[in-house]
């Protein structure tokens, strides 16, 4: 359970820190609003990456029983 609690902790952090881009308000220039885009992408990628570890954990450490792959 502790990889699920990992992934939880992690996809709350980040959710926290899109919360904070979010209400920040809207940049004043271009340039700061392209960095704001490219940090909220980052954020993103960042949760992606998250779920795939979790996913990728999950397989690893418990294999699909038959009655599984039948549903």
């Amino acid at each position: 359970m502790g990889t699920f609690q990992d992934w939880k902790r992690e996809c709350a952090e980040i959710e926290r820190e899109m919360d904070r881009l979010i209400t920040a308000g809207r940049p004043s220039t271009t340039e700061e609003r392209q960095v704001r885009q490219l940090q909220y992408t980052a954020l993103l990628e960042r949760r992606d990456a998250a779920a795939r570890n979790l996913m990728r954990s999950d397989a690893a450490g418990k294999p699909l029983k038959a009655s599984a792959m039948s549903s």
